[in-house]
């Protein structure tokens, strides 16, 4: 009988958590396992999904000098980061759970080398999306408090400006999986405001982090 990895492992997924923060701390725990794993290399690397150099701001947001300014970001230099294993598509509609806790994380089929923090700002943008942007820093703050392996600094917001730029142009939309899930009452407009607050919030943080340097 055909079937997928998510028919044979135990647990569901969970887009209404009782418990939004141990929900999340679950998430960057999970991430920071995954990321901490002596894996092999494998032969396939990352590369963004949009075209960095041919970015334009979008029409659709209410914050374009925001969004200029992460493009700006984006299609100047890259950080310094070592190659590790990650996900690359790592959000709470591919993680597992049973009675609490994380039974596995699924679809890996753009697991690749690169940098970690497209893992945290892949699943950073999700979460933003579906929940707003403070669940999104609660995230990134448990998986920093709980990160056990150097080579990337994901808190540089220029990983989480590179994993943003993917929705460009846009305008946003409501990924069906979420309502197919029970995460429902998203609306375009709604994800647009969010992520237009994201976009000021990440610049904030890149101003905070260069006056500090």
């Amino acid at each position: 009988m055909p079937s997928v990895l998510m028919t044979r492992l135990p647990g569901r997924v969970v887009l209404n958590p009782s418990d939004l923060p141990e929900w999340l701390d679950g998430l960057a725990r999970m991430l920071v396992e995954i990321h901490a794993a002596e894996a092999q290399p494998i032969r396939w690397n990352y590369f963004t999904y949009n075209e960095v150099s041919r970015l334009s701001v979008p029409q659709w947001s209410r914050v374009p000098e925001a969004w200029r300014r992460i493009i700006d970001r984006v299609q100047g230099p890259v950080p310094s980061y070592v190659p590790q294993f990650i996900h690359r598509d790592y959000h709470p509609a591919n993680v597992l759970w049973q009675e609490g806790a994380i039974s596995g994380v699924v679809d890996w089929a753009n697991a690749c080398m690169g940098p970690t923090g497209i893992d945290t700002g892949h699943c950073r943008l999700n979460l933003v999306q579906m929940y707003g942007v403070e669940a999104a820093d609660a995230f990134l703050d448990n998986y920093l408090a709980q990160a056990r392996r150097e080579g990337c600094d994901v808190n540089d917001p220029y990983w989480d400006m590179l994993c943003l730029i993917e929705m460009l142009p846009g305008p946003p939309e409501v990924y069906q999986g979420w309502p197919d899930l029970g995460l429902n009452g998203l609306t375009p407009e709604l994800l647009a405001r969010r992520l237009d607050e994201y976009a000021e919030r990440l610049i904030r943080k890149l101003d905070t982090s260069a006056t500090e340097r």
